[in-house]
């Protein structure tokens, strides 16, 4: 079937959903399925698949549930996302995140194709999706299906608007990772602690800096690599106390290819995230590589981590509780080796094939309903026919 994946985040911009996107598209493809990305431009960089993304507007970052997200905005979004559907005619849409403006909404909105909607926010304010009350209202009954990438995803979502939510977890490329090579400048010997991610206040990565002196005094021979960046990285260094400034090295962004050398070169993988995350794909990737995992104790990370049995749960926003679980790690090897050898057999439910395959009958049963029910899957007729008869409302852009 030929398949559109839409999504306001994708690479160049890097992320979860980025990487979530471009792996489906790679597994989808693979399983012979005709694979379109529709997203929008992020400035000056390209994705590894370009010749089959679609890009329509520009994104802008956005504060949202302590990240930055970009919003896709253009002022003829409306028009530009209707002559793209018509012109490649998908037999089924899935839009990441189905109610950001402007190219999610402007897609649901147009589409004749059945439409698959994921939902990957975990927002712990009740009151995020309340703002976009009347456009839920008005349009999610255009999801013929609907998939949450975890509990809390389904959590965060289903006290809006309620209806039936697949659980289908992000997936990994476990054979990448499992068979990553180590770094030789990182196998010296010292205890390798590893953060992967934004630096950014929903990561917690300043609660781990102030935890390096106390590791350092139970662990001399102790390294904590960062890898990841972001607008806020030069505050966030400002968090590293002096006596640990020479032991956090920092690798900045990394390709794809090299982040899981980097995770197979830690012995400890640690994400002190204060809340706000649906799933923690950053944690799944460890486990993949052999690193054993301290994590904060919040939602969305426990429907991952089983604590004493795949990984340890800490206090979140706690340096000492974060310490502490690194040093246990570090002085209890039977412990960690336990937690990695369960973690590896945990790890094979998130293959990509797997969790593809999942996705695909979800796209099938869309499609059967909509054949069942006598109507056109993806014509642009059935668009002319809906904007003559004016059922539709204009697209608003915000």
């Amino acid at each position: 079937m030929k398949v559109g994946i839409v999504t306001n985040v994708f690479y160049p911009y890097p992320g979860g959903v980025s990487e979530h996107v471009r792996q489906l598209y790679g597994t989808l493809t693979r399983f012979g399925h005709d694979v379109r990305v529709v997203t929008t431009s992020f400035g000056r960089g390209m994705s590894d698949v370009e010749d089959h993304v679609i890009r329509l507007g520009r994104s802008f970052p956005v504060p949202t549930n302590g990240s930055l997200y970009p919003v896709a905005l253009h002022p003829r979004m409306g028009r530009m996302v209707n002559e793209m559907l018509a012109r490649e005619r998908f037999d089924v849409l899935h839009i990441h995140e189905p109610f950001m403006p402007a190219l999610c909404l402007a897609v649901l909105r147009e589409a004749a194709a059945p439409v698959v909607g994921t939902f990957h926010a975990n927002h712990e304010s009740p009151h995020t999706y309340g703002v976009f009350r009347r456009v839920l209202e008005r349009h999610e009954g255009r999801l013929a299906r609907r998939i949450a990438v975890s509990p809390a995803a389904r959590h965060t979502i289903a006290r809006h608007i309620g209806g039936e939510y697949e659980i289908v977890p992000n997936g990994v490329d476990v054979g990448q990772f499992s068979s990553a090579e180590r770094l030789p400048e990182l196998d010296d010997g010292r205890l390798s602690v590893l953060f992967v991610g934004r630096m950014e206040p929903r990561k917690g990565v300043k609660f781990l800096f102030q935890a390096m002196p106390e590791i350092l005094d139970a662990v001399p021979e102790c390294r904590l690599t960062v890898v990841g960046s972001g607008p806020y990285a030069r505050y966030y260094r400002s968090f590293i106390p002096p006596a640990a400034a020479d032991r956090v090295e920092f690798a900045g962004f990394v390709s794809a290819e090299m982040l899981p050398r980097y995770y197979a070169s830690s012995d400890v993988y640690c994400s002190p995230a204060t809340g706000g995350e649906s799933f923690g794909i950053v944690l799944v990737e460890a486990m993949a590589a052999g690193a054993a995992v301290v994590a904060s104790d919040i939602a969305g990370y426990r429907d991952v981590v089983k604590h004493e049995e795949t990984g340890l749960l800490v206090e979140p926003e706690s340096p000492g509780s974060i310490a502490a679980g690194v040093i246990r790690l570090a002085r209890e090897g039977d412990l960690r080796r336990r937690l990695v050898e369960n973690a590896k057999r945990d790890v094979e439910q998130y293959s990509w094939e797997r969790v593809t395959s999942r996705i695909v009958e979800v796209y099938e049963a869309a499609v059967a309903e909509r054949r069942g029910a006598g109507r056109s899957s993806g014509r642009s007729d059935l668009q002319a026919e809906e904007r003559k008869s004016g059922e539709r409302e204009r697209v608003v852009v915000i």
